[in-house]
């Protein structure tokens, strides 16, 4: 009929995204009073119209089309497609279910529904779908390989290597190809993952051919012939290895361990095989210098040094780093460069004896090399020195610069740091690097307009640098910008950019979904599994580690000092300002309002353009207003803290930070749980030596009733405190950390815990502690807490630690004297 004929010229509308002309179609239909309530053509022409941004329209139609035929397959799938849209795949799975009800075999909605279950990683009906689209489609390459997948990331090697294993037997007599051999290789690895190194190594030699693939059967045929003790032949690949990439250093450190020398000497022996073969290779040279010492150390370093001082390699001091954990070494390196540097200065050549005279490049190279040495072992006057000659050598070179602004943010003084990283970009301001990482800097001086100016020059035209920095998931300006916030407390801001990083890892995730499909069709299968293990772990990520400490910490605050009801923005952050500071604060509030509303007037026109582009409504932006205002802060705080227990328990600040939060909900046993992670995570941490004494006394003064958990309570707090007295434990921890600041703080702050009554004692006795032995990194973390209100300081207790630490640190920032903004310079 005419109505059949449109209804599939709407579907193949639908599919050729000529969404108009669809919906021209579906009105014509139901134009028809006979048809005007046809369940399956609303149910499309709602689909249309959300295609066309149109979202309510489109779930009117298609509510009403399904009330119309509820036993519709088709208006089941397009509900549920509806709910894909919006990302509510839980929902979706459900209308796809009900699809089923009444069309159990249809392809289409199955295939829909398998992709929505690994997405949502709802693996055993996962597992369910792709049998029954294999048993349905057993000729079809997809329903193998999905059900396989299935197996395999359930953990059940075996079924998945079995339908591998048959589904290969019907592939029998075909030319290989680059997919054929990615399936081979697939398998193999799932061999390896089930611990059968010899069934792999087997299998990859039967199929040598057919894999074209040939550096990734070599490095897996090394390593399964390492596995399984057959050095020699683990030997003869890696050596192959290193012949199609002698820089490699893997390859090396696996063909010395494959021929399983006894000494060090046997090795270095090795290696000088593998440098004859391959002279200008820098692998092999590097390896013998991690493994040598004494004399030989110091004549191979000393012609690497000539050689890559005379090309001038830029990255030398940072390729040579990880040697100076060896003090013998480091003081080699010492004495041969400074040896260059003499004898460069007086004669142009490296050594007094030498007949090639030296260009002034390679005695440039020394001076920075020699800064970056001082600055590394914290020498801020003799690395400026250095720096300050190269910079003079060649004032047109943009390495010093770059190096003198590293030495000043080591120091601790981002000011300075951002005016030399600054010099360095005006140098080549067609470097992207060099402008991100000067933006960087001045997030971190505090200069957030000047790095959203300076981001502007490689962001996109007509729209703000921010706004476009943020839909490139530009995570370091989003972590950099919300520490920024955080130091200035801007509880809204810093809060807002923190969620928008985990915005952006939600994206992330929800980004795979286009990969389900195209995997299966490419056959990238090895990939396909480590981009799922890799999303699985995503908020692992050191930038959400970053993101979500921030989160975190600014939730406490929220919890500790509440927002003060009358203007919604206290904190009790102006409760102890003189009416000069208040003022400042209500001036800088009142120029951030207008840069916003500036921001917010530019970028109207570009984001209505946008939604009349692609027809999609623009997410609602992050509000930090609303951020703060939350009536729970310390169950927001736990969102954060939850993937961090989950996915980043190696790192220390996940624990500290799990004891704060269940501290104030006063969770006893998860309070354990986090000081003990903490102990076996990091046992040197300084928070610890404050947890614990908390610990013990919220112990003493909770109700813990007799029964299981009481128990429990008690045998717990017996191993983490043997003795049973915390002023003995304490007693024993000053003994073995007195040289310490941040120990020795923290000790403090523990026995103030303990008895409150000394804590105008303990605080005295941070205020007298010798500054000589303590770093900057410290002063600079007891400064924090002493602002937080740890031990109760007033402010001219700040000032005097803020003034004994400027003494020893004249350059940090921290602690040099507050200038009037008037007279600050521009």
């Amino acid at each position: 009929t005419r109505e059949n004929t449109l209804f599939n010229r709407i579907l193949k509308c639908y599919e050729n995204k000529q969404y108009k002309s669809g919906l021209k179609h579906a009105r014509q239909i139901l134009s028809n009073s006979k048809y005007q309530e046809h369940g399956e053509t609303l149910a499309m022409m709602g689909l249309t119209l959300n295609c066309l941004g149109r979202k309510e329209e489109a779930y009117d139609n298609v509510k009403r089309g399904l009330r119309n035929n509820l036993q519709s397959h088709v208006c089941w799938h397009v509900f549920g497609l509806l709910q894909r849209s919006d990302k509510k795949y839980e929902e979706a799975i459900k209308c796809y279910r009900n699809a089923l009800r009444w069309d159990k075999d249809n392809l289409q909605i199955l295939r829909d529904l398998s992709l929505l279950q690994i997405q949502t990683r709802d693996l055993d009906g996962y597992k369910a779908t792709r049998h029954q689209l294999l048993m349905l489609r057993a000729n079809q390459r997809a329903g193998w390989i999905g059900y396989a997948i299935a197996h395999h990331i359930l953990g059940d090697n075996e079924a998945a290597l079995n339908v591998l294993a048959t589904f290969r037997k019907t592939q029998e007599g075909k030319p290989a190809d680059y997919e054929f051999s990615e399936l081979l290789l697939y398998e193999a690895s799932i061999m390896v993952e089930a611990g059968q190194y010899r069934e792999a190594l087997a299998h990859i030699y039967k199929h040598r051919d057919s894999i074209v693939d040939i550096q990734s059967w070599l490095e897996m045929a090394g390593d399964l012939h390492f596995k399984i003790g057959e050095y020699e032949y683990s030997a003869d690949v890696y050596e192959k290895l290193f012949h199609r990439n002698p820089e490699n250093t893997t390859y090396i450190e696996k063909y010395i361990d494959a021929r399983r020398p006894f000494n060090d000497e046997d090795s270095l022996e090795l290696c000088q095989e593998l440098q004859d073969l391959y002279p200008r290779s820098e692998a092999p040279l590097n390896y013998a210098l991690k493994h040598s010492s004494g004399d030989l150390f110091r004549s191979l370093v000393d012609g690497y040094l000539q050689r890559q001082l005379r090309k001038g390699v830029p990255p030398l001091f940072n390729i040579l780093k990880h040697l100076f954990q060896d003090k013998n070494k480091l003081e080699i390196i010492k004495d041969l460069m400074m040896g260059y540097y003499t004898s460069l200065d007086e004669n142009k050549k490296f050594t007094p004896d030498s007949d090639t005279t030296e260009l002034p490049t390679a005695y440039l190279h020394v001076m920075i090399f020699l800064s970056q040495f001082h600055d590394h072992q914290r020498d801020t006057t003799q690395a400026l020195y250095y720096i300050d000659r190269a910079i003079q050598h060649t004032p047109t070179y943009i390495d010093p610069y770059m190096v003198k602004s590293k030495i000043y943010k080591h120091a601790g003084n981002m000011l300075e740091a951002v005016t030399w990283i600054d010099e360095a970009r005006m140098l080549d301001l067609a470097d992207r690097y060099l402008n991100s990482k000067c933006a960087k800097y001045m997030l971190r001086a505090g200069m957030m307009q000047k790095a959203e100016e300076t981001c502007a020059f490689f962001t996109r035209e007509g729209q703000a640098a921010v706004e476009n920095l943020n839909e490139m998931q530009c995570m370091w300006f989003l972590t950099e910008s919300a520490r920024t916030y955080f130091k200035n407390k801007d509880w809204p801001n810093t809060l807002r950019k923190c969620h928008e990083v985990e915005k952006h890892f939600i994206d992330i995730v929800e980004d795979q979904f286009d990969f389900h499909p195209y995997s299966m069709r490419k056959m990238t299968l090895r990939a396909y599994i480590g981009l799922l293990r890799l999303e699985d772990s995503i908020r692992g990520h050191v930038f959400y580690n970053k993101a979500a400490d921030i989160a975190i910490r600014t939730y406490l605050h929220l919890h500790d000092k509440p927002l003060a009801a009358a203007n919604g923005h206290g904190n009790g952050e102006t409760d102890e300002m003189s009416e000069k500071e208040k003022k400042k604060l209500e001036s800088k509030k009142k120029r951030a309002a207008k840069k916003k509303q500036k921001q917010d007037t530019t970028n109207t026109t570009a984001k209505e353009k946008k939604v009349q582009g692609d027809g999609e409504a623009l997410p609602p932006p992050i509000s930090g207003e609303d951020l703060i205002k939350t009536e729970a802060p310390l169950e927001e705080a736990t969102k954060f803290l939850e993937h961090l227990r989950t996915l980043s328990p190696q790192y220390h600040n996940t624990h500290t930070l799990a004891f704060e939060v269940f501290y104030r909900r006063g969770k006893l046993l998860l309070m354990i749980q986090s000081l003990k992670r903490a102990i076996k995570t990091c046992p040197s941490s300084a928070e610890i030596l404050l947890h614990l004494p908390m610990l013990v006394k919220y112990v003493e003064t909770a109700e813990v009733s007799n029964n299981i958990v009481g128990d429990l309570v008690q045998e717990e707090m017996s191993r983490l405190v043997p003795e049973k007295n915390i002023k003995d434990w304490l007693a024993a921890q000053e003994g073995l950390n007195k040289t310490s600041f941040k120990h020795f703080f923290m000790l403090r702050c523990a026995h103030a815990h303990i008895a409150p009554e000394t804590t105008e004692d303990q605080l005295k006795a941070v205020l007298e502690f010798d500054l000589d032995n303590a770093d900057l990194e410290s002063c600079e973390y007891v400064l924090s807490y002493l602002s937080y209100g740890l031990l109760s300081p007033d402010a001219h207790h700040i000032e005097t630690f803020t003034a004994n630490s400027h003494k020893t640190f004249p350059i940090a920032a921290a602690f040099l004297p507050t200038l009037e903004e008037e007279h600050v310079p521009r």
